[in-house]
């Protein structure tokens, strides 16, 4: 049969399954490492964008008249 334990003051039928953990705040040390990652994939899509509009700086008015929505 099921067993009714107690979790935080609430009563929860034991199913068979493992009953959920609480989520943990990341370190400042992890979301800065996470921070400097999410930078660098940045930069280098800014990057790449640049490479690409050096090569062709006519992609600008392409945007343009496809930004005014005459498609």
């Amino acid at each position: 049969m099921n067993e009714s334990i107690g979790l935080g003051g609430y009563n929860q039928v034991a199913t068979g399954y493992d009953i959920p953990k609480m989520v943990r705040q990341p370190t400042l040390k992890e979301r800065l490492t996470l921070a400097v990652e999410q930078a660098e994939r940045k930069l280098n899509d800014v990057k790449r964008a640049k490479e690409i509009f050096d090569k062709n700086p006519e992609l600008e008015e392409l945007l343009n008249i496809m930004q005014r929505g005459n498609f």
